[in-house]
């Protein structure tokens, strides 16, 4: 009869869309006896709330389209002299997600760069934030596409209802003359309503070159500035050719023969 009663009592669980309480039953009532009624129902609905809760998690991450395995528990924190480690751990409670701050990360290839920008990302997933994630060339080659059908106004209000973009690898592209022209539109559609996460290994002088339009760069530039914090790490070492896995080259007193 007790065995009959926790099958039914887990398909009416499953019944009613709480599939991870019903999961849990069998560990639960090994413990009853140690819990009172209130500490029985708390552990089943804790991990039906907790189980909901991963799962939107990792529907965030999915949609956000965020690089794998960039955490801040895979960081090294201790490699990068060049980085304000305070500075970082600061912005790791995503007040400036809260408040619609941009952050300008600096740096040249290898320092890190997407690293934290993603490991910042994927924080913001798990706080509730809607996150977006797109490398500068894709993220203006899809805008480019949107003028064929006249939907990109569409995708531009679309990425701004995000509570955090991130745009990676701001460099030398190649170049469209509609480019600066969108990336600006996007940008004054996310100002002070989006929280925007901006990596570059270029200095600003340079990204007049890279775009290819000097006044609407300026305009860009002025906009992702206002109220901005900034992460300098353009005299960091290379994770690529210093860091713990780079390829080892031979000394150059060593006689291969």
């Amino acid at each position: 009869m007790k065995t009959l009663l926790i099958q039914k009592a887990k398909e009416d669980l499953r019944t009613l869309r709480l599939k991870d309480m019903a999961e849990a039953l069998d560990t639960a009532l090994d413990n009853a006896h140690e819990q009172s009624h209130l500490e029985f129902l708390s552990y089943l609905v804790q991990q039906q709330v907790t189980a909901v809760q991963m799962r939107s998690v990792d529907r965030r991450v999915q949609r956000a389209q965020l690089p794998r395995n960039m955490h801040f528990d895979n960081f090294d924190w201790n490699f990068q002299p060049a980085l304000n480690v305070e500075q970082l751990k600061n912005l790791q409670d995503l007040s400036f997600v809260q408040s619609h701050q941009p952050l300008l990360i600096l740096g040249k290839t290898g320092t890190g760069k997407t690293h934290i920008a993603t490991a910042l990302g994927h924080q913001a997933c798990e706080a509730g934030f809607k996150v977006q994630f797109h490398r500068l060339h894709d993220l203006l080659t899809g805008l480019y596409a949107t003028l064929a059908d006249d939907s990109t106004d569409e995708m531009i209000s679309r990425i701004a209802h995000q509570d955090l973009l991130i745009i990676d690898h701001v460099h030398y592209i190649r170049n469209k003359s509609e480019y600066p022209t969108l990336l600006l539109d996007l940008i004054s559609a996310c100002h002070e309503r989006t929280s925007i996460i901006i990596t570059t290994s270029i200095s600003f002088e340079e990204w007049t070159q890279a775009l290819g339009n000097a006044s609407i760069t300026h305009e860009i530039i002025d906009r992702l500035m206002h109220r901005a914090h900034v992460i300098n790490i353009r005299p960091g070492r290379s994770y690529r050719t210093e860091g713990p896995h780079a390829p080892q080259l031979p000394h150059p007193d060593h006689d291969p023969s």
